[in-house]
C-alpha cells in the first residue's frame, strides 16, 4: 500500500514536472516566435545603402561640375552677344529715325509736273533765243547811252525756276540750270542754298528772293 501510494506520488510529480517543463517549454517557443518577427519587422541597416547613394550622387556631381562650367561661359558669351545685338539695335533705331525725318526723293507724280514745266521752260527758252527785230529808231541811239543802260541792268539769272516743291512740311525751289535739258539738272533749292552763286534767301507765295554777289537781293517769280 505504501509502495502504491509513494509511486502515485512519483507519478504525479512527474506529471507536474512534465507540465511545467512543456509549459516553460511553450513560453520559451512564444517568446521565439515574437523575436523571430520582430526580427522580421526590423529595417535592413541603411547604411551600406546610404553609401551605394553617396558613391552614386558623388559621381553625378563629378560628372555635372563640367557642364555647369561650360554652362556658365556659355551663358556669358550669350550675355556679351546680346549686348553687342542691343547696341546694333540702338544704331539701327537711330539710323531709321534720322531716315525717317530726311525729306523724300521727288514722287512719280512730282517727276511728271518737273517733266511739263521742264517742256513749258524750253518753249519759252526757244521764244527767247529766236532775236528779236530791232527798230530802227534803237540804231540810232547813242552807244554810250547803251553801254550805261547794260551796265545799269541786273545781270541774267544762270538758271530757269520751275517752281516750288513741298516734301511734307519742306519746301524747296526747282531751278534748271542754263543751258540744261535733263531733269536730272534740275535742282532742289532751300533757303541757305546756292547756284552758279545765287543764294536763295527766301520762298515767297509765288516770289523766290535770291542774293545776287555784288548786286544785292534779286527777287524773281515762280510760275
Amino acid at each position: 500500500m505504501k509502495v502504491q501510494h509513494f509511486q502515485a506520488l512519483v507519478i504525479g510529480a512527474l506529471c507536474l514536472g512534465a507540465a511545467v517543463l512543456a509549459a516553460e517549454t511553450y513560453n520559451h517557443h512564444q517568446q521565439l516566435t515574437e523575436l523571430q518577427a520582430a526580427a522580421r519587422d526590423t529595417p535592413a541597416d541603411p547604411a551600406p545603402a546610404l553609401r551605394r547613394d553617396i558613391d552614386v550622387l558623388s559621381n553625378t556631381l563629378a560628372t555635372l561640375q563640367p557642364q555647369v562650367a561650360a554652362l556658365g561661359e556659355a551663358q556669358g558669351q550669350s550675355a556679351s552677344a546680346q549686348a553687342g545685338l542691343s547696341q546694333q539695335l540702338a544704331e539701327l533705331s537711330a539710323s531709321l529715325k534720322v531716315l525717317q525725318a530726311t525729306p523724300r526723293g521727288p514722287s512719280n507724280a512730282d517727276l511728271t509736273r518737273l517733266e511739263q514745266r521742264l517742256a513749258a521752260v524750253e518753249t519759252a527758252i526757244e521764244k527767247l533765243s529766236t532775236p528779236a527785230a530791232v527798230p530802227a529808231a534803237a540804231t540810232t541811239r547813242p552807244a554810250a547811252s547803251a553801254v550805261q543802260k547794260t551796265k545799269a541792268k541786273a545781270p541774267t539769272p544762270p538758271f530757269t525756276l520751275l517752281g516750288i516743291e513741298t516734301r511734307g512740311t519742306v519746301r524747296f525751289v526747282a531751278a534748271l540750270p542754263a543751258g540744261a535739258r535733263s531733269l536730272s539738272a534740275v535742282h532742289l533749292l532751300q533757303p541757305g542754298d546756292s547756284l552758279n552763286n545765287w543764294q536763295l534767301r527766301a520762298i515767297r507765295e509765288d516770289q523766290a528772293v535770291f542774293h545776287v554777289p555784288d548786286h544785292g537781293d534779286r527777287t524773281l517769280p515762280l510760275p
